[in-house]
């Protein structure tokens, strides 16, 4: 596996390339203390170790998604940013999603497929445009129990979704979406929280989604999480996501990950070091 560019890895004959729509700094210790009592991230003191993952002492959350290419003659989008919003809520600016795609040589009428991993605001803003789908040619595609926890009770995800309604196909649980991209239910943060697993001959690797929205998380056990409908169930996910990538070599990027690289968890010193790509 190698990275032919600062944001697009290539996996086999898969082709993944980050496409950014905003982006937002918030202080660390404020973006975790939401999370659940007795797990760390809310105190300076617990990021001592892992200054190299701030910027001056803040978090930076990078929104957007990912394209799919080599699936035969599929584009698949994966997470659709916030979106032009006109009052974004906390600094979470977004709206640059089409533009990066053009700048990659792609139009919204290249998409085939766009695939949610989750169905919170800044995963879905560009599923469609007043009252139209953003991708005239593709089918929208998310876990069923996002869709009946979001749709018609979520304001935002409601008015973003509906219109896209008649051309969406979901999954429930497992399932593959086409040759070497895989859905793979990882549920806590939302009901239908997925992880989008790619392989290609021996070689693999993962989009995780809101799984984890810092690499801090997939270092220490005892971390919180950020906005998780199930505070508990979704830290044990991430820990059990944690042992399982630790070692492994296998390169990961989740949605929210600075330039949206990709990085690895690796073994040593006593505990989980991080390092991207």
């Amino acid at each position: 596996m190698t990275s032919s560019a600062p944001n697009t890895l290539r996996i086999g004959d898969l082709e993944v390339l980050s496409v950014f729509d905003g982006a937002a700094k918030v202080p660390a210790t404020a973006a975790y203390q939401m999370g659940p009592p007795g797990t760390k991230g809310g105190d300076d003191a617990d990021w001592e170790p892992h200054r190299d993952l701030l910027d001056d002492g803040t978090v930076e959350f990078v929104f957007g998604g990912f394209v799919i290419r080599g699936a035969g003659d599929r584009v698949l989008l994966v997470d659709g940013g916030i979106g032009a919003v006109e009052e974004p809520p906390h600094g979470m600016n977004g709206g640059q999603l089409l533009a990066s795609l053009a700048a990659a040589d792609l139009s919204a009428d290249d998409v085939t497929d766009v695939l949610f991993t989750h169905l919170h605001f800044d995963h879905i803003g560009w599923a469609s445009t007043d009252g139209v789908p953003v991708f005239p040619r593709a089918t929208y595609r998310c876990d069923v129990r996002d869709w009946d926890h979001f749709v018609g009770s979520d304001n935002f995800a409601t008015e973003r979704l509906r219109p896209v309604e008649d051309r969406l196909e979901t999954w429930d649980g497992d399932t593959t979406i086409a040759p070497g991209i895989d859905a793979r239910l990882c549920a806590g943060h939302t009901p239908g929280s997925t992880l989008i697993v790619l392989s290609s001959g021996e070689q693999r690797a993962m989009l995780l989604g809101d799984v984890v929205h810092c690499a801090v998380e997939l270092l220490d056990d005892e971390w919180g999480g950020v906005a998780d409908v199930d505070p508990d169930m979704a830290q044990r996910a991430r820990n059990a996501l944690a042992r399982e990538l630790e070692g492994t070599d296998v390169p990961v990027a989740a949605a929210h990950f600075p330039g949206l690289k990709f990085g690895r968890v690796l073994s040593g010193r006593g505990r989980r070091q991080w390092v991207f790509d």
